[in-house]
């Protein structure tokens, strides 16, 4: 089975679980780029519920590929300190975030290569290389199945059993975080919990 999935900045729990379920994903090269999507956005959960951290991108170009990130703020220094304060009691936070912070230090020029980062460090802390391709063109109706659609503000449709969270006892439990929120959680056994969602 093969899926399509857009881009994604430290993806949702459902796009890494979509991707490691499928032989392979196709990454869809040929879009515009959509504001608050996943394309350039992550939630996790801080002390004080929902975060949303988002990267500031240049608008001149609307082609994905294209997509210059915008250095003007110190938004990675923003990003590593709301992930360090919503995971640093998290059971894996020190030997994975490290790996976090030498890929928001990296200073990428387009949003696609900081996304395809974040998508490699995840396949590294899975120890899986998930094959995946790239779309030659944009085709809007699609045969493979199609998760160029995930959005922040639909709901998914995967059942997500709870697993321990830093700040569960304030906010309760919160699904389809980043996979941050997973690996920081769950280390190793995020391979089983992705596997397991239906």
């Amino acid at each position: 089975m093969h899926v399509l999935l857009s881009t994604a900045y430290f993806p949702p729990i459902e796009w890494l679980a979509r991707a490691v379920q499928s032989n392979s994903y196709i990454l869809e090269a040929h879009e515009h780029f959509q504001k608050q999507s996943y394309r350039s956005r992550m939630h996790i959960s801080g002390p004080n519920g929902l975060l949303k951290l988002s990267i500031p991108v240049e608008r001149k170009c609307k082609a994905i590929k294209k997509v210059r990130i915008s250095y003007s703020e110190n938004w990675t220094k923003d990003h590593l300190k709301a992930i360090e304060s919503a995971y640093a009691n998290a059971p894996y936070f020190e030997v994975l975030f490290p790996d976090v912070q030498a890929v928001l230090q990296e200073r990428f020029e387009t949003l696609w290569e900081l996304n395809a980062a974040t998508i490699a460090l995840f396949s590294h802390w899975l120890e899986v290389e998930v094959p995946h391709h790239e779309t030659t063109e944009y085709i809007a109706i699609t045969e493979i199945q199609d998760f160029r659609g995930l959005h922040p503000k639909l709901e998914s449709g995967l059942n997500y059993p709870t697993y321990g969270q830093v700040f569960a006892h304030k906010n309760g439990f919160q699904n389809n975080l980043s996979a941050l929120d997973l690996f920081f959680n769950l280390g190793r056994s995020s391979w089983d919990y992705l596997n397991a969602l239906k």
